[in-house]
Parts: C-alpha cells; structure tokens; sequence
C-alpha cells in the first residue's frame, strides 16, 4: 500500500492541524519534509511540507480536509456587534478579510512572532 499526496501545506503548523484533524476521523496520516523547512537558511522552503495518506483513504481524508477547509471559525459575539457597529465596515473602500482567510493570517502573524522572539533570544545570547 502506497501513501499519496494529499495536502501541500505552508508549513509544519498546519501540516500537523490537518494530520490531527484527520486522526480525529480516524484516518492515518503523516508529514512528509516537515524538517526540510529551513533548508534554504532563514527563508522557508516552499512546497516541501506535504500530509500524505493511504490510497485507500485517499477520498474519505480529501472529504475531511475540504470540510475543514470551509469551516469558518467560532467567534465570540461581542466581537461580532463591534465589529458591525465599526464605522470601518460602512466604507466602500475597505473590504473585510473572509473568515477562513482571517484564521489562516492570524496563524501566519503568530508564527512570525515566535520566531522573532527565538531569533532575538539567540541573538541576544551570542
């Protein structure tokens, strides 16, 4: 039994969301070039984290990443009413960031964040 490309994913983080969604199902995953990542010194290796699964699971997990895919996040509704009472969602000129695409940012922010915490931890160290 051979395993096939199922997700290509943006990095480890994610990788490891859809690996565990997926063992949520009960279908097995795994992560292949998840430590090539830094291949290329301090710039990320694109293209290269991958979520492989059995062929035979191929369409119940593509089933399972797509539906989480489409599932918008759980947001708390006092946010909600300030952000539709904002004077900011009146105007024509600025568009709000689809909910999916807003979690998928905010993930990318926080990894961003963390290692410019690690590289000045390191640096300072040195």
């Amino acid at each position: 039994m051979s395993d096939t490309l199922l997700y290509q994913a943006a990095n480890t983080i994610e990788a490891n969301m859809i690996v565990d969604v997926l063992g949520q199902a009960g279908i097995a995953a795994r992560i292949q070039g998840e430590y090539l990542q830094g291949g290329i010194g301090e710039l990320q290796a694109l293209g290269v984290v991958r979520v492989m699964v059995a062929e035979s699971d191929y369409g119940s997990a593509r089933q399972v990443v797509d539906d989480w895919d489409k599932a918008e996040p759980v947001i708390d509704a006092s946010i909600e009413q300030a952000a539709a009472s904002s004077d900011r969602l009146e105007s024509a000129e600025w568009a709000p960031i689809p909910k999916a695409t807003a979690s998928r940012v905010l993930w990318g922010v926080l990894i961003g964040a963390v290692l410019a915490i690690a590289v000045l931890l390191v640096s300072a160290s040195v």
